[in-house]
């Protein structure tokens, strides 16, 4: 019986292949949209994962309060904070801190020489550290090789980097030159899906050396990514509220002082990758974003509904055409559950055969998908359970889904009215339909008028004015290994050597440079008047070419000045942190005086506020100090084009005046938008799947006008032999579906500003949502489908009357 339901159903697909052809190519790419979107849900879930402890670490986020205000919200922490909780809370199994720090990592080979890299991922970090993550040591032992100063553990990927294929371990390692490490262990290379990610460990007693302890017990200096590890089946929470009560219990008395709060909150380790958004993250770069994932997590569902309605659709309108079949069945002795099982088997088959499809169009286009996303997704993803999971619920869910309500519709003609040519359409049915079409069509509106704010917004905060110029600049990473008593005097004649090339306008070195995340940290107190406590804020070091390079506004007092000798007693502030310290207004401000890092300084200029980071980030209180002996950035602007040669001409410079330093560039522009790179992507993808979720629902139009048409085929033929021309003809046909897609945008209009302005909502700097998009997006949408289902309706439309008639 079954391999008769299966005969049958290859017959139908063969006898009428343009349906088959159709529900096919839709079902398949609801497939595929459908696997690729979860794919990527499923590996953005999986940060940090690998950890078989995961669910019981927990990252300490600092929060700052002053006066009543949340001042910041912080991912790293103090260092102090690890050793309290894990010596006053049975709950705390283990901590570990990790310290990222960056600099010139060289390694003297006897056979190759010198070999030496800027090395951007490194942490000092406690031994325990392996107890803590499951981060696989290759070679050493987990106990003792960070134990001590002046040890590392270093990666697969940097064993073989600077050593070749000899053994590392007891081999020496430099650091900014000065700095010596042996080599006691190598671990596996960190999976890309980490939230954090290096290359060398450095024992925290080397830093704790250098501090002399002030690195144990500080609480004020927060640069420490601060992990513990939970005694299974802690109360989170209650564990929350007794860390709370001993913080006002200990640091309560110091609190008052200063009119001040600090908060030290649990952040469970898997929430970290896409619901944190904090200063000093962990390779912010590649952070995820919920709401993204929930996005496209949305449009993989509309998509995959868009098909199976587009199946139910077809296969209902088609169900008319094989009424004398069903009714032909039923007379020979078939019962209506006979007919169902018939008619699902065609939607089990066909199907089938759509996740065949699917399955292998998704092997071929997985790397350009994942290159795409910009995540590193392995193809092993194909071969684990989930994945087939997925596949058979898609599978059976949508033969079951999509079959059901079709085969219900086929089983219940009445043979009797069928026979005598008395098939109705029900207006059940037909209200069914048409509510499919309107559903298909709102997804597609609210996806178009989606995917179009997306990318407005991203246009808007790529052109906004920053209020700094970050074009024509190349920058390179400043030397660090060089003694400190020689930095200054090099670095003056690598400037009045770069200055002589051709091309260069100006030089100057920073602390930081426009989208690098400002780490310098102090608090900030006016010596009278203002606050009563200590502000926090950020500082930049630079030079006095730093504002003429960048065109930062100075809108009262004056730029640092080599003619002033003691510009290192002087300050500039930016206008945030003028408004923070509470001043009158900004010219009041200059020649105050303030106590900021242990010094007195005295303020001689007030800079204009500008987008130090993206404009995701709100304009945050900056201090300028004058740092001519410190850079870790040497900006130039240019006037040419020629970048290579511009590069080349730098580089005999930089090897005269810093020899053993690598030197390592980029450009500004490309550097500050960067920033940007999860944005583009989303739009991208969100742009082309809006694009495929359009393409199946115009499929469906198209299938259904296809057989509408051909029912209404006599009506056309009697019409044009009264007198009708083809134009109108098309627009009574077509007048139907376009009303339906004209319903789909009154509804989808308010539902798309829901959304989108909720999406909005997280950016501190946005557009405003003109409503003349929603009804361009409304007229796109009327178009498209006027043109799908004019295409039809006009072919039938030009067919001469008496070919149509020429039976009657």
């Amino acid at each position: 019986m079954i391999k008769n339901y299966f005969t049958i159903a290859v017959r139908s697909f063969l006898k009428h292949k343009s349906f088959t052809i159709l529900n096919v190519i839709g079902l398949s790419l609801g497939m595929i949209a459908s696997l690729l979107i979860l794919q990527y849900v499923k590996y953005e879930q999986s940060y940090d994962t690998f950890h078989a402890k995961a669910t019981e670490i927990y990252r300490i986020q600092y929060n700052q309060w002053q006066s009543g205000k949340l001042r910041f919200e912080c991912a790293a922490a103090v260092p102090a904070v690890g050793p309290a909780l894990k010596n006053n809370f049975p709950e705390v199994k283990a901590f570990t801190r990790l310290f990222p720090v960056s600099g010139i990592a060289s390694y003297e080979s006897p056979t190759r020489g010198v070999i030496s890299f800027r090395e951007e991922k490194m942490q000092i970090t406690d031994p325990s550290i392996f107890e803590v993550f499951d981060f696989h040591l290759l070679k050493g032992n987990k106990l003792t090789s960070l134990q001590g100063p002046n040890k590392t553990v270093i990666s697969q990927r940097i064993a073989k980097k600077y050593f070749g294929d000899a053994d590392p371990i007891g081999k020496t390692i430099s650091w900014d030159g000065h700095r010596k490490f042996e080599v006691t262990g190598i671990f596996e290379n960190i999976p890309d899906n980490s939230h954090i990610k290096f290359d060398f460990m450095f024992s925290y007693e080397t830093l704790n050396k250098e501090t002399q302890n002030n690195s144990e017990t500080n609480w004020g200096w927060y640069d420490f990514n601060t992990y513990v590890l939970l005694q299974p089946g802690t109360d989170v929470k209650a564990l929350q509220t007794k860390w709370d009560e001993w913080l006002l219990k200990d640091r309560g008395e110091e609190w008052s002082k200063y009119n001040s709060k600090q908060e030290f909150i649990l952040q469970p380790l898997l929430d970290i990758h896409l619901h944190s958004n904090l200063l000093q993250e962990s390779q912010p770069e590649e952070r995820g974003d919920a709401d993204s994932v929930y996005g496209l997590t949305i449009i993989a569902l509309f998509i995959l509904i868009i098909a199976w309605v587009n199946y139910i659709n077809l296969a209902t309108a088609k169900s008319f055409e094989r009424a004398n079949e069903v009714g032909v069945r039923k007379v020979m002795g078939a019962d209506k559950y006979q007919l169902m099982k018939q008619f699902l088997a065609e939607a089990f088959l066909i199907n089938l055969l759509a996740a065949s499809i699917s399955i292998v169009t998704v092997r071929l286009v997985w790397p350009f998908f994942a290159e795409l996303s910009g995540r590193k997704i392995p193809l092993d993803f194909m071969i684990q359970p989930d994945f087939w999971i997925l596949i058979g619920f898609l599978f059976l869910g949508g033969t079951l889904l999509s079959g059901f309500y079709p085969a219900i519709v086929l089983s219940s003609f009445k043979p009797v009215e069928v026979l005598k040519g008395k098939v109705l359409h029900s207006f059940q049915g037909n209200l069914l339909r048409k509510s499919l079409v309107v559903f298909q069509f709102i997804a597609s509106v609210v996806l178009i008028s989606g995917s179009v704010i997306v990318y407005q917004q991203l246009k808007f905060m790529r052109n906004q004015d920053l209020g700094i110029d970050i074009h024509q600049t190349i920058v390179l990473k400043g030397p660090g290994v060089i003694a400190d008593s020689l930095f200054q005097q090099s670095l003056e004649g690598f400037k009045a050597a770069t200055l002589r090339i051709t091309g260069i306008k100006s030089m100057t070195a920073s602390s930081n440079v426009p989208g690098d995340e400002i780490f310098w940290a102090s608090g900030i107190r006016r010596i009278s008047g203002g606050p009563e406590n200590y502000i926090s804020g950020y500082t930049v070091g630079i030079d006095h070419d730093y504002i003429p390079s960048f065109d930062l506004n100075i809108i009262a007092g004056r730029n640092f000045d080599l003619d002033h000798p003691n510009e290192k007693k002087n300050v500039i502030l930016n206008r945030a942190m003028v408004i923070s310290l509470e001043f009158e207004d900004v010219k009041s401000a200059i020649g105050e005086k303030v106590h900021h890092g242990g010094d007195t300084l005295e303020i001689v200029g007030v800079l204009e506020d500008y987008h130090q980071m993206s404009l995701k980030e709100v304009v945050t209180p900056l201090v300028y100090r004058y740092t001519p002996d410190y850079a870790s950035f040497l900006a130039f602007k240019v006037e040419t084009n020629d970048y290579q040669l511009l590069l080349s001409s730098l580089q005999e410079p930089w090897k005269i005046f810093f020899p053993d330093n690598p030197m390592d560039h980029f450009f500004l522009d490309q550097f500050f938008n960067r920033q940007y790179e999860s944005e583009n992507r989303f739009s991208l993808i969100f742009g082309i799947f809006t694009l495929l979720a359009i393409f199946v629902a115009c499929l469906g139009l198209f299938g259904l006008a296809s057989f509408m048409t051909l029912q209404r085929t006599k009506e056309i033929g009697i019409r044009k032999a009264l007198g009708s021309t083809s134009s109108e003809v098309v627009i009574l046909l077509s007048k139907g579906f376009i009303l339906l897609v004209m319903i789909a945008n009154l509804i989808a209009w308010p539902l798309a500003w829901y959304i989108m302005s909720n999406w909005l909502a997280s950016f501190p700097y946005k557009i405003d949502i003109n409503p003349a998009l929603f009804i361009i997006s409304g007229l796109g949408v009327v178009i498209i489908a006027f043109l799908s289902v004019g295409s039809q309706t006009f072919k039938a439309a030009q067919v001469n009357p008496a070919q149509t008639l020429k039976n009657e």
